[in-house]
């Protein structure tokens, strides 16, 4: 089969973020025999390293090991008795005594795990019984990346000193007034500033409050330029007058900026005079207002400098608005601004005046945060896109309505540059548009989404050879009554993927946010297809009722409730032993759509299912909104509960307006016999689970057997 469904699997598994480059990896060994070192050198090759290894045998061969090249990483393995030998406490001796970062790794004999606390007292990094080559190999592979995590810190320590010296040579003698304060004083000034505050040298300022060189009655609005600078808040250009040693005055622009001064933060002021500042308007956006690109990526470096001293983490919101295009082409360029400002003003109208607002780009907005609650700024994000959804913006005559999609990233003391925290903020927003979705939702960045957005393009057209090869079976697990009187048996359909080496591969696997809405499409309609096939060849099993998964893009596309009618009756398969399963959050997307779709299903005389309820913040807004005939709840109430994390009482109120609602209510992973009579309490109608049985691609559970004889 050309382009094979096992490499589907090496598409998702072969995207790390790292490079994929051979890393080289050079390692010493001491006291390891010949097959040990080929082994260890053939896995790690099969493990994308490019390695080289050296055996030494006493102190002295080290020694000259380190006149020809750096190691990486030394492997001793383990002797009863080392005397006459090179042995590992007078390695690591040796070693600290140099200054050299060399991790040391112990092997254990066979598969024995001794206990390695008096290995690690003497600073050996790792310790590993030598016959457990995967375990070896997750090792070496985590002690190696330690230590260029550390060599890469050290790099950078040598390049920020380097900047950091430049810099303060460009401002020594830069044109513009430049100084630096700590606590109200200035500790450094170049000879600018000096100039034009009246000093004849720099030196003499050293130490000057800087209230002393502002006319006292403006002490209390230097005070307050000083505390809003010290908490990062948004600041117009600040305006004061500075009075000269010789009483002469003028009036001074100052930006301030949080820097470092050798070591320790303060703020960098830079002192102009209105002639030179040319608009004081500069820092804000023409069109809405708010702080323009340049204020507002200055806000965030600077955030991002405090953050990282520890106990002033900021949360970033990244608002980009939902095809722009589309918009342009209805009202034009000149119709975009209108909508904009529209925007900003919801923005301003909602968002605290505490936090930065400003513009970055055409489409996109930004928020930052004096707050480091994820669930506050998700419920910001939330209401925001409430808010911008249900405004109309009326231009020349056309109702506009827009959208915005909001990516949200952490400032933390573990936070990138400025740059990649855009960089992911957008990744988030953008990944709202992935998968045929629509934007017009919160997404907080998380590391997984990179390996997600960078897989292989070719797995659309993967898939769609599969489809054409058959590549694909079902399996069926079944839904058990609980307090459910019934005679129907019930059972969920779940599609495989058959690879070439007859491996069964689960949608979590080959379901990725890049699949073109068509393919799956195309997979609802071949799962569809093939549950009939199975339901005509079970007639004499008695009533049988299948739960069907459908993807986003099958429910809100009108093709399939046409073209169902004519499948059903070919088959002579009646319309009600069809559950078409919804997603919650598919649903919340294009609520609209989805109630659209329920109830042409419904009218067909097809049944419903809305699952994954409760995972999402719209849940109640969506159960209202769509009358589906079962509800599932979401797995992770079950995790929960079985974990006794959830109690009784948080699950019947979340249960209640279902019963309310007389919804038959269906309790999926079902792991264990724990959870039996909190369900059954609760007023659960069906169970789902491993525990009873997991998918098999018969419809055989014997409790439908026994009951019906």
């Amino acid at each position: 089969m050309s382009n094979s469904t096992d490499q589907i699997l090496a598409a998702l598994a072969k995207r790390p973020s790292r490079s994929h480059d051979d890393r080289n990896i050079n390692l010493l060994f001491a006291h390891c025999d010949t097959l040990q070192m080929e082994l260890l050198l053939t896995n790690l090759r099969s493990a994308r390293f490019a390695p080289r290894g050296q055996a030494v045998q006493d102190l002295q061969e080290l020694q000259q090991a380190f006149e020809h090249r750096t190691w990486d990483i030394l492997v001793f393995s383990w002797k009863n008795d080392y005397s006459g030998t090179l042995e590992p406490q007078e390695t690591i001796g040796w070693l600290q005594q140099q200054g050299r970062d060399l991790p040391v790794l112990l092997l254990s004999p066979g598969q024995e795990m001794v206990d390695p606390a008096h290995w690690y007292s003497l600073g050996i990094d790792a310790v590993v019984p030598a016959d457990n080559n995967a375990w070896l190999l997750l090792e070496l592979d985590r002690v190696y990346r330690h230590l260029q995590t550390r060599r890469n810190l050290r790099s950078a320590e040598t390049r920020l000193h380097q900047l950091s010296e430049r810099n303060h040579y460009l401002i020594h003698h830069s044109a513009s007034a430049f100084c630096f304060i700590q606590h109200d004083k200035l500790v450094f000034a170049n000879t600018a500033c000096a100039q034009l505050l009246g000093y004849d040298s720099a030196h003499q300022l050293n130490g000057h409050q800087l209230s002393s060189l502002v006319v006292f009655e403006q002490h209390d609005r230097l005070s307050e330029y000083l505390r809003a600078a010290w908490q990062n808040q948004p600041l117009p250009t600040a305006t004061l007058t500075f009075s000269r040693p010789d009483g002469t005055r003028f009036e001074g622009l100052l930006r301030f900026t949080a820097d470092e001064y050798l070591g320790e933060p303060c703020l960098a002021l830079e002192i102009s005079e209105p002639r030179h500042e040319g608009n004081t308007l500069q820092n804000l956006d023409p069109i809405t207002g708010l702080q323009n690109q340049h204020a507002c990526l200055q806000a965030l470096e600077a955030a991002c400098t405090r953050a990282r001293r520890g106990g002033q983490d900021r949360s970033l919101l990244l608002l980009k608005l939902d095809h722009l295009d589309v918009i342009r082409t209805e009202v034009g360029d000149a119709g975009e601004a209108p909508i904009l400002r529209a925007i900003a003003h919801i923005l301003s109208n909602r968002v605290n005046s505490i936090h930065l607002l400003g513009r970055l780009e055409d489409d996109t907005f930004m928020v930052l945060m004096h707050n480091a609650s994820t669930d506050r700024a998700q419920e910001l994000g939330r209401t925001l896109c409430h808010d911008i959804r249900n405004h109309v913006c009326n231009v020349k005559g056309t109702a506009i309505h827009t959208t915005v999609s909001v990516g949200i990233v952490m400032i933390n003391d573990s936070a990138p540059s400025s740059a990649t925290l855009l960089e992911h903020a957008l990744e988030a927003a953008d990944s709202l548009h992935q998968g045929n979705r629509p934007g017009n939702g919160v997404k907080l960045y998380s590391p997984e989404q990179e390996l997600l957005s960078q897989v292989d393009g070719k797995m659309n057209k993967r898939l769609t050879n599969a489809l054409k090869l058959n590549r694909f079976k079902l399996l069926f697990q079944p839904i058990v009554p609980l307090r459910l009187e019934s005679r129907d048996a019930y059972y969920e359909v779940l599609l495989r993927l058959i690879s070439d080496s007859n491996k069964s591969i689960s949608p979590n696997a080959f379901i990725i946010q890049s699949i073109e809405p068509e393919v799956l499409r195309q997979l609802d309609r071949w799962v569809i297809e093939h549950a009939l096939e199975s339901l005509q060849a079970t007639r004499s099993a008695g009533p049988i009722g299948l739960f069907i998964n459908l993807s986003g893009p099958s429910i809100r596309c009108s093709k399939l409730p046409l073209w169902l009618p004519a499948a059903l009756e070919q088959r002579a398969i009646a319309p009600a032993q069809l559950v078409f399963q919804i997603s919650e959050s598919d649903a919340a997307v294009d609520l609209m759509a989805a109630s659209r779709f329920t109830q042409t299903i419904q009218q067909l005389g097809c049944r419903t299912c809305l699952k994954h309820f409760g995972s999402s913040p719209n849940s109640t807004h969506v159960r209202q909104a769509l009358e589906t005939d079962f509800v599932k709840l979401d797995g992770s109430y079950m995790r929960d509960l079985q974990s006794d994390s959830l109690d009784l009482q948080t699950l019947e109120a979340l249960l209640a307006p279902l019963q309310e609602q007389a919804r038959v209510i269906i309790a999926p992973q079902v792991e264990n016999t724990h959870v039996l009579p909190e369900l059954y309490s609760s007023g659960v109608h069906l169970l789902q689970g491993h525990y009873l049985q997991p998918p098999r691609e018969q419809m055989d559970y014997d409790f439908f057997t026994d009951q019906d004889s």
